[in-house]
């Protein structure tokens, strides 16, 4: 079947065909006459007295080709009159323009930007699709992007594998500038020493400019890392897809994948993604993502793909660093993380960053500053103020995304600016450092305590006051995080359920087509036969709801504490992270309610008192809900209760 060509939407219809100037079988370039027509309009004319009317006017016009290519029939014919847009011929195109590059046509090197009469467009519009990982200047048509992706899917049911998108920052790695890193691991006797001795560096020539020019990146891998990858490699096909640029993606991908086996080229960073504060994976599966799985520690920001997401906990070994490419994201909404260490900042420390205008600035290195806690009532109890925006003011860059959005060249420089601030922010601040050093002022006084009552007289009478000092140093970071370890287990799940499901569907084919493709099966099938196998193939956006609902099925959660003001409850992230997982939600404490979700750093609130009337009501941490969800069951509740 050749390709059909309308007649367009710019004539003035009705039209009358007159004669067709090419027969079946010849060959015409683009804006060749192809057939003449006419089409009748009024004019307004008049006499010299003033009076004016219309006269009916005839025009005979030229319709010119949109393409190169040889006729194969008419759908018209001569005397044919048409009112309306319509499929004029069908035709053999010399060249379908179906992969271009940089504005040209890949297969016969024309402009795909030139514009002409003939056409309502631009050729570039029928190859829009990117979906190779490093080049956006490479695009495709719909038709080739789904023969592609067809051929993925087959080659992975072959092996019996799934496409796994990682995201980075956060998620496998976490990345900071902090000099006091470097110094930590160059002193043994530092208490952190242990903590980072495997940290991984590496400098950016491309990266921030001014004082973070550069600098140095420390790089900590989650723990379990490095088995995790090779475990999971046998089941799933891996990709990078991360906000960080490409040269600083790559430079991880030679930390996590050394050998370049397990993500070989397969990277996006947001030098390619194409948009400003979001991921997609139309970005890689345009046409198909049903055998795709995510793997990020935020979910807001694949706002048209969260089925297909399992949302990690942030790691967060560089205490309070948070994401260094954050600027290039959302203001992130998420489940606040229960304390575990509280610091009382040195005043002008805290002072400094008070002052500070850049938004997130109090909490962006993980210092919290906040009044001492008190019995709360009203409404006011049921939100904390959302620390990463000063005041109610939207930025300006929040502006100009909300206005424009795209890939606006002077949102980025906004962005990149951010970005920079932020890392400085790091070098001058140096915050590791200070908060090893209240850790440090702690110990101090609490050893100089223990000296007034005796403990050290002692220590030093058992021959052991060295060692009891020694190991009295609390060290700042710890590399305790266990993530890894479930999501391997969900990865693992996951795919032997898309399997199972996928094997149930062939299995149970009892004739036909589909019947040929069980295992076992000898017949060769065309290409057409092979595509009746991908319409039984299960879609994982399916598939990861119904294993997540199960975790807290039968829950009815009130949250306490736990969004932001000013945040809709029931569309905030944490909502929409427990509904996913079957949990229902009130706003308001009833009997019907099973859990109470409480903020730790919140816990006599309103709601709280409320929930105490009920014995049947657990009232919990935020931890409780975190785990539940980490781990993909239901947790005991007994060590996270609220007294």
């Amino acid at each position: 079947m050749g390709k059909q060509i309308n007649l367009g939407k710019k004539l003035k219809y009705p039209i009358t065909i007159t004669k067709l100037l090419k027969k079946p079988g010849e060959a015409f370039q683009k804006q060749d006459t192809i057939f003449q027509y006419t089409f009748t309009w009024f004019q307004e004319v008049g006499d010299p007295f003033g009076e004016t009317w219309q006269e009916k006017q005839t025009t005979i016009a030229d319709w010119d080709s949109p393409a190169d290519g040889k006729l194969l029939y008419w759908r018209i014919r001569e005397g044919m009159v048409i009112d309306k847009d319509t499929v004029c011929m069908e035709i053999e195109e010399t060249c379908s323009h179906s992969v271009q590059f940089a504005g040209l046509c890949a297969i016969c090197g024309k402009d795909m930007n030139e514009t002409s009469w003939a056409n309502e467009g631009t050729d570039a519009d029928r190859a829009n699709i990117n979906m190779i990982h490093d080049q956006v200047l490479l695009a495709v048509s719909k038709e080739k992007a789904n023969k592609a992706e067809e051929e993925l899917q087959r080659r992975l049911l072959k092996d019996r594998k799934l496409s796994l998108v990682v995201d980075l920052d956060q998620t496998i790695i976490h990345a900071c500038i902090e000099p006091t890193v470097g110094e930590w691991q160059r002193d043994p006797n530092s208490p952190n020493y242990e903590a980072v001795k495997d940290v991984k560096a590496f400098q950016l020539d491309d990266g921030p400019k001014g004082l973070t020019s550069g600098c140095w990146y420390y790089i900590k891998m989650r723990p379990g890392l490095k088995e995790f990858l090779a475990h999971i490699a046998e089941l799933y096909e891996l990709h990078v897809y991360t906000m960080g640029t490409r040269a600083y993606a790559q430079n991880i991908a030679k930390i996590v994948d050394p050998e370049h086996k397990l993500f070989n080229d397969r990277i996006i960073s947001r030098d390619e993604n194409g948009s400003l504060t979001a991921k997609t994976l139309s970005r890689l599966f345009p046409e198909n993502t049903k055998m795709v799985v995510i793997i990020d520690d935020r979910a807001d920001v694949w706002p048209k793909n969260r089925p297909n997401l399992i949302k990690v906990v942030p790691y967060d070994f560089f205490v309070g660093i948070g994401d260094i490419n954050s600027s290039f994201l959302p203001k992130r909404q998420d489940i606040p993380k229960t304390p575990s260490i509280k610091l009382r900042l040195p005043e002008k420390a805290a002072e400094k960053l008070k002052g500070s205008n850049s938004a997130g600035a109090i909490t962006a290195f993980g210092y919290q500053i906040s009044p001492d806690e008190e019995e709360d009532s009203g409404e006011k109890a049921e939100a904390y103020p959302d620390s990463s925006n000063s005041g109610t003011r939207i930025s300006a860059l929040e502006e100009l995304v909300s206005m424009g959005g795209g890939d606006d060249p002077t949102i980025r420089k906004i962005q990149a600016e951010e970005q920079e601030e932020f890392l400085e922010k790091q070098i001058k601040e140096r915050p590791l450092l200070h908060m090893q050093q209240e850790l440090e002022k702690e110990d101090s006084d609490t050893s100089t305590q223990s000296s007034s009552n005796g403990d050290g007289d002692e220590a030093l009478r058992n021959g052991d006051g060295e060692t009891e000092h020694h190991h009295q140093r609390h060290h700042l970071l710890k590399d305790d995080d266990k993530e890894l370890t479930y999501l391997e287990q969900h990865l693992k799940r996951l795919h032997k359920a898309f399997y199972d499901e996928y094997d149930q569907s062939l299995a149970g084919a009892l004739g036909g087509r589909v019947a040929h493709l069980r295992p076992g099966s000898k017949k060769k099938l065309s290409m057409k036969e092979e595509a009746a196998d991908l319409k039984i193939v299960p879609d994982i956006g399916e598939v990861m709801p119904r294993l997540k609902a199960k975790t807290l099925a039968n829950t009815v959660i009130v949250l306490s504490g736990l969004v932001p003001l000013g945040v809709d409850v029931m569309k905030s992230e944490i909502v929409q992270q427990a509904m996913s997982f079957g949990a229902q939600i009130q706003t308001k404490v009833t009997r019907k309610v099973t859990h109470v979700v409480v903020s730790a750093n919140r816990t006599r609130t309103q709601k709280v008192r409320q929930a105490a009337k009920y014995p049947h009501i657990k009232i919990v941490n935020q931890q409780w809900l975190v785990s539940c969800m980490s781990k993909w069951e239901k947790e005991d509740e007994t060590p996270y209760l609220v007294g």
